[in-house]
């Protein structure tokens, strides 16, 4: 057998067992799970999560549709860039694959976009899994319509807004980081700018414009303050079964 003949079927032997390989490639990514982080709502503990997953300041990538992730980006490829222009730069990263979405099956009909998941929502949702173990929280956390049911903000708390007026919808996710005083720090991403990571920053969606002020968030219309189960410590919302 020639060597031109051998290369071949060596190659087209190699696309079968790529073809083959990827759906159990997809399916191990579906089952994705973390629970070194869980049961520790503390900014501490938020601190190791940005580190082990590389959440820095940046604009990151966003996935297709029900592409599954675990946030850890593409070998060889930056998971994140420090300017928009990088996004563009195919040396840099591949389009596609690494973002700010949470694609798993039991929260499809949680998402609040109708042409996909929403990057900060989605961000939202992955960080309210590490902690919790709850792949939606958006949907199963305890959700308290103001700042007085909440009895003050926590540290990994979602803030959820979601409201129209003359100027659209305004609607964005965001953990809350760290509190001192009236000042709350939050994670978050924003899809409506360059898909980027804010982070230890002001709530950077609603038309607040990076505010840290917890009162002038709180006092927005549609909001909730979404609290894991354990996070509760006795506070509970209006008709909160527990």
């Amino acid at each position: 057998m020639s060597r031109r003949i051998l290369c071949s079927l060596t190659a087209v032997l190699l696309f079968v067992e790529v073809c083959i390989a990827a759906p159990a490639v997809k399916a191990a990514n579906g089952t994705f799970t973390d629970t070194r982080f869980q049961g520790e709502y503390t900014t501490e503990n938020l601190d190791a999560i940005i580190e082990e997953y590389e959440l820095y300041d940046g604009w990151y990538w966003s996935t297709q549709l029900n592409v599954y992730q675990t946030f850890h980006g593409q070998e060889g490829k930056k998971a994140w860039t420090q300017s928009s222009s990088e996004r563009f730069d195919p040396f840099i990263y591949t389009w596609g694959w690494f973002g700010c979405r949470w694609n798993w099956d039991i929260v499809t009909p949680s998402p609040p976009n109708k042409d996909g998941w929403g990057e900060c929502f989605g961000f939202a949702q992955f960080l309210g899994y590490l902690l919790s173990g709850d792949r939606n929280p958006h949907g199963h956390w305890a959700p308290f319509t103001s700042l007085g049911q909440a009895r003050g903000l926590k540290v990994g708390d979602i803030i959820r807004i979601e409201y129209t007026d003359e100027n659209g919808t305004h609607q964005h996710s965001a953990m809350v980081y760290s509190l001192e005083g009236d000042k709350v720090l939050f994670l978050q991403a924003s899809g409506s700018n360059y898909n980027r990571m804010y982070i230890r920053q002001g709530f950077c969606g609603a038309d607040l414009n990076g505010s840290t002020s917890i009162t002038e968030i709180c006092s927005c219309k549609g909001l909730k303050i979404l609290r894991a189960e354990e996070n509760l410590d006795g506070v509970y919302p209006p008709g909160w079964k527990h």
